[in-house]
Formats: C-alpha cells, sequence, structure tokens
C-alpha cells in the first residue's frame, strides 16, 4: 500500500479543514463575553466527559469485564 499518498491525502484534508474554519472565524462577527464562557464551559464538560468514557472503556478491559461470557457448570443431562 502507498503510505506516502495516503498521508498526502490527509495532510491535504487537514490544510483545507484548517483554512475552511479560519475563513468562517474571520467572518463572522464576534461573540460576547457571556457566549464565550458559556461555549467553553460547554467544551470543558464534552472533553471531561469524554476523558470519563475513555477512561471506563479501559477500565473495563483491563479488569476483564470484556471478555465473553462462559460457564464452568456441567450440563445435567
Amino acid at each position: 500500500m502507498n503510505y506516502r499518498l495516503i498521508v498526502v491525502t490527509l495532510a491535504t484534508l487537514l490544510v483545507s479543514a484548517v483554512w475552511h474554519c479560519a475563513a468562517v472565524w474571520g467572518a463572522t462577527p464576534p461573540m460576547s463575553l457571556c457566549r464565550n464562557i458559556i461555549m467553553g464551559v460547554a467544551v470543558t464538560l464534552m472533553a471531561v466527559t469524554g476523558g470519563g468514557l475513555i477512561a471506563l472503556m479501559f477500565y473495563s478491559r483491563r479488569k476483564g469485564y470484556d471478555e465473553p461470557a462462559r460457564s464452568d457448570r456441567v450440563r445435567d443431562s
């Protein structure tokens, strides 16, 4: 597989996304302080929630909670 093509494609997509975000950000009027505070709190809560969910995923995996269910009992026939 040609990894250089993948890297170039992903880098091009990243640069174009950053350029588009900067263009839109520059074209919109600035928000008030109250809205900036609300946005900051929302972003912080989303980051904490996402980090917590990822931490729970790693915790459950290491404790063996993700293993398939199995029984050691012998069937009575």
